[in-house]
């Protein structure tokens, strides 16, 4: 593959680095990309979540995924920043364990599988891919649906 996947995982959490692996890689292929490209997928906790999500986003509480496209500044989708690696990095997907755990139990779904979809998730933000307009967000989920039906074990 032309892809590099970094994962960071705070040791507590019970996450396989393989399972964020398959699903950033079944979004990227679902995107068509070619390109050498670089993912970056963090597993944290709801305190250095909420940090973000404030610092970022201006809400005040954790959430589940946060994705931080890499961008030269200019708004443009798809402008991202090659460092000297000669690998286009797309940006970081981070994730909160507990809110992964806490959507799981509500949505009555594996861990693992909720896992899957806040990457694929993530992975689609640094697209540009929003939930913003309900027809937005009709997409989006049907891609996810799409995405995930080809990485299910």
């Amino acid at each position: 593959m032309n892809h590099k996947i970094t994962s960071y995982v705070e040791p507590h959490y019970p996450v396989k680095k393989s399972l964020l692996t398959l699903a950033a890689e079944a979004a990227l292929q679902a995107a068509a990309v070619k390109a050498k490209v670089e993912v970056a997928i963090s597993i944290i906790g709801d305190r250095k979540m909420r940090q973000l999500n404030k610092k970022h986003r201006g809400i005040d509480t954790p959430t589940d995924v946060l994705a931080f496209p890499y961008s030269l500044g200019t708004g443009k989708p798809g402008d991202f920043v090659t460092p000297p690696s000669k690998y286009l990095n797309l940006g970081d997907v981070i994730i909160s364990y507990p809110q992964l755990l806490a959507r799981a139990a509500k949505e009555n779904t594996m861990v693992d599988d909720m896992a899957r979809l806040l990457v694929v998730h993530g992975v689609l933000h640094l697209f540009g891919y929003d939930h913003e307009k309900p027809t937005d967000a009709q997409a989006m989920e049907e891609l996810e649906d799409k995405i995930l039906k080809s990485v299910s074990v």
